[in-house]
């Protein structure tokens, strides 16, 4: 009995927090969150936000004058969620597909995230396109885009296995479960595992493509009338190096 009273209070965990945001009707505060697992530009640690995007977004609230509660709304599928159902405004790093953009409102892009294949130095392979990957077993983590066109290329042409966090998918590779790994250069670099493991990762010279990486407002959020304001911010801080400086202080963070 006890076991099946834990298992509905998770089941019902992530949403605390929807009656009273479905019941918003204006724009007292801006309510954000993000990827649990994406340095550099949003990661937590012992269950707090850090990285780029997200000092990005206090520096862009405090800019147009809005209060911001970063909210950590669990693993990124959840967070998915959360914006299509206007139970938070605002995902603050989220690539643009067709699909979403049906769902969500983007701002302006305010970065660049290479997206790479990285193997086992002893089991590497050449990588010149993405018909190399044809016939291995990839794996890259739950709920993430590499943009419309690759996902698609996974969906039609490669075996792609799908774990939650890039140490999982480090652990995969090691034990000879993968062939190869998908995650985003920074975001790799930033791993535990890939520091631990040294030179024994190898990391392709060629990547599988550039993302750009934008913000993303609920097209039910009672915040979404902030978006030109938001991309005026942007702009600014793109112009005079801001965001620069925010990504490069995470991503060569803890020596990476």
């Amino acid at each position: 009995m006890l076991i099946a009273i834990w298992a509905t209070m998770l089941l019902w965990a992530p949403d605390l927090y929807a009656s009273d945001n479905r019941l918003r009707k204006s724009c007292h505060q801006l309510i954000v969150s993000g990827h649990i697992d994406y340095p550099p530009f949003n990661y937590t640690e012992h269950e707090t936000f850090r990285g780029a995007s997200i000092d990005l977004i206090r520096l862009i609230a405090r800019k147009i004058g809005v209060r911001v509660e970063i909210r950590n709304v669990g693993p990124w599928i959840r967070a998915v969620k959360n914006l299509t159902d206007g139970d938070i405004d605002l995902l603050v790093a989220i690539y643009k597909t067709p699909e979403r953009e049906a769902r969500y409102l983007y701002t302006l892009p305010y970065a660049e995230d290479p997206i790479v294949m990285f193997t086992m130095a002893d089991a590497a392979f050449d990588f010149r396109n993405w018909y190399d990957l044809v016939g291995k077993v990839g794996v890259t983590t739950r709920g993430d885009s590499w943009g419309a066109d690759f996902d698609q290329f996974i969906e039609q042409h490669l075996t792609m296995m799908r774990v939650n966090t890039t140490d999982q998918m480090i652990d995969m590779i090691a034990r000879k479960r993968a062939n190869y790994g998908v995650q985003g250069l920074y975001t790799l670099q930033r791993s535990e595992r890939r520091a631990s493991l040294g030179s024994d990762i190898t990391i392709s010279n060629t990547p599988i493509k550039s993302e750009k990486m934008y913000m993303a407002f609920s097209r039910l959020s009672p915040c979404r009338n902030l978006i030109d304001k938001v991309n005026a911010a942007i702009t600014d801080f793109e112009k005079d190096k801001t965001i620069a400086r925010l990504i490069s202080n995470y991503v060569h963070r803890n020596g990476s």
